[in-house]
């Protein structure tokens, strides 16, 4: 199924931002930001950028139990990650993916992603598609089985829970 009709589009993404508003409630007293407790203040400005810094990671063409790349693709990304709750529960990650296609066999963590550049088509186990372009916000949740497609380099904000790749 393919959702086409701009109201069930836009109630979807409604109903993305009520996961956020929940894990970030529930998980935030949890943890305090270094930057908070060196005395930056209560709150930690989240860019839109990677630093120049920050090397791409070129990942395994499989994970097995989690993905497997299709049709030749690449898993490969530039991620960084300026908060982090200190219990290591959940992080803030603000990632550059390059083209790829994932077969997701069960994914590991509940990934609340916004993205800011770039379009994914994600395609669940029974067909059902759905697609996202700059602006977005969506969940992919922790057991998501189906199929990751980017034709082109995107850039995403993600909340990350419970974290399973922790480096």
């Amino acid at each position: 199924m393919k959702i086409t009709d701009s109201k069930q589009v836009n109630a979807l993404k409604a109903l993305a931002v009520s996961p956020v508003v929940a894990l970030l409630t529930m998980l935030a007293p949890a943890g305090v930001h270094a930057a908070e407790a060196a005395g930056a203040g209560p709150t930690v400005q989240i860019a839109k950028t990677i630093p120049a810094n920050i090397k791409t990671t070129h990942a395994p063409d499989a994970d097995p139990g989690h993905y497997q790349v299709l049709d030749g693709t690449h898993f490969s990304y530039r991620c960084y990650v300026p908060y982090t709750l200190k219990t290591k529960e959940a992080a803030v990650e603000v990632c550059e993916i390059d083209p790829v296609k994932l077969q997701i066999l069960g994914w590991p963590e509940t990934e609340v992603i916004h993205l800011i550049r770039g379009r994914v088509t994600v395609t669940g186990p029974g067909g059902e598609t759905a697609s996202y372009s700059d602006g977005d916000i969506f969940v992919l949740p922790q057991g998501f089985q189906g199929i990751w497609q980017q034709s082109d380099k995107l850039l995403k904000v993600v909340v990350r829970h419970p974290l399973f790749w922790k480096d």
